[in-house]
């Protein structure tokens, strides 16, 4: 196994064993089988979601010896496609799945998978402007040029602009960063249901926020997207479970959140989830991963790979506008971002308050996308998803050597993007 690989699942590692310590449910098999809790499953009916009530669920639950476990957030069921249910004795979940596929109420039924962060972090403190290279390359760290063509539109950014909120659906974030705090708007914590005290221990999701929407010229730290603060940022913190990933899914859908940031995924193909996104009415920016492999019929990562419209797959670029050597590719992955590289890493938040760290990966630089969508939108309100969609990967810096790494063939121009220079 490559050092690169074994990096990477060792940071998947511990943050599994985390999220499993505090949920009392262990992943089975963590580096052959597919991985997910193993006393949960997640049904889906062939009856009208409108037409479900609890009393349908216990009588099913009751049926096969089940729990059911009903949605705690604001959204009910008729905002769900599949429903959550606990075992309550030894069967392996692989056998009760095909006890339960026999049931003619039952149209789906797969284990709560978990996925893994797209993300390589490093540590340091330095929050320096003239790092963000991804912003604006002078040439002082990698090529000249080799950025997102940010500052063009700084200088067209208005303050009648309407603010875009972009969902994270992550880890949390750090509420208390000064350089953050101003555009944070209220989400929601599916793991502890709750509305406040969004905390982050890991730091994935407040590194996320940082890239996205820390002030510009507050004299603080790192610059963020917007000049004006037009992006704001709501954390939607989950388990990196299927469960909670479509409970966070809905959620946005019903508050009218039209981009979600999703910087992780798995290798399993997951209905639960494909439903979720498809019945979502705005874009979902996801991460490509970080195995540096193609994806063909045997490599996938989903969501990254479900044959959805509203879904922009995004690998990572480096300082010199080259995919970097642990960024997933292929006809799937729509459009390169910065993502860092061990030279050149990027920089955002810690999970201490005001303090930086580096980072590298494709979960980072889905985040500029993610980004580039509420920018695109912010300046032209009444536009279509897939308008915002065609307006990044058609504006794209078409670059020969990617014609066969991604779909676009090319790295996200933010500037062309938003003046709709190649139209839709």
């Amino acid at each position: 196994m490559p050092k690169k690989h074994k990096i990477f699942i060792l940071l998947f590692f511990s943050i599994l064993f985390s999220i499993s310590a505090s949920n009392n449910a262990y992943a089975e098999n963590i580096s052959n089988e597919p991985v997910y809790k193993n006393n949960q499953i997640l049904v889906k009916f062939k009856k009208d979601p409108t037409k479900i009530y609890d009393s349908f669920l216990n009588d099913f639950a009751n049926n096969h010896n089940l729990v059911y476990q009903p949605n705690k957030s604001t959204t009910d069921n008729s905002e769900r496609s599949h429903f959550l249910f606990e075992t309550s004795d030894s069967t392996p979940i692989k056998d009760l799945i095909n006890i339960i596929k026999k049931d003619t109420r039952v149209k789906n039924v797969q284990p709560n998978y978990l996925f893994k962060p797209a993300k390589k972090v490093k540590s340091s403190q330095d929050s320096l402007f003239d790092r963000e290279w991804w912003l604006y390359n002078n040439g002082k760290i990698g090529t000249a040029g080799s950025d997102i063509y940010l500052l063009s539109v700084w200088e067209k950014e208005q303050e009648n602009w309407p603010g875009v909120v972009i969902g994270i659906i992550d880890t949390g974030l750090n509420q208390k960063h000064k350089d953050l705090k101003k555009n944070i708007v209220q989400g929601y914590d599916f793991v502890h249901n709750r509305k406040k005290k969004m905390t982050d221990k890991d730091g994935h999701g407040s590194f996320i926020a940082g890239l996205i929407a820390s002030q510009v010229n507050n004299r603080k730290g790192i610059a963020g997207l917007s000049r004006l603060d037009r992006l704001k940022v709501m954390p939607l913190k989950f388990d990196f479970s299927t469960d909670q990933a479509i409970s966070a899914i809905a959620l946005a859908q019903a508050k009218g959140i039209r981009i979600l940031n999703v910087s992780w995924g798995t290798e399993e193909y997951d209905q639960a989830l494909y439903d979720g996104i498809r019945a979502y009415n705005g874009l979902v920016i996801s991460a490509a991963g970080n195995e540096g492999v193609g994806h063909n019929e045997n490599n996938h990562f989903y969501p990254c790979d479900f044959d959805l419209e509203n879904i922009i797959c995004v690998g990572a670029s480096d300082e010199n506008d080259r995919i970097t050597d642990y960024s997933d590719f292929g006809e799937n992955v729509d459009i390169l971002a910065p993502g860092g590289s061990e030279e050149a890493p990027l920089i955002s938040f810690d999970t201490k308050t005001n303090r930086y760290i580096e980072g590298l990966g494709t979960s980072f630089a889905t985040a500029f996308v993610s980004g580039a969508a509420g920018l695109v939108l912010s300046a032209n309100p009444s536009i279509s998803n897939l308008e915002i969609k065609n307006l990044i990967l058609n504006n794209a810096r078409k670059k020969e050597e990617l014609a066969e790494k991604v779909s676009s063939k090319g790295l996200l121009n933010i500037k062309a993007a938003v003046n709709r220079e190649t139209g839709n």
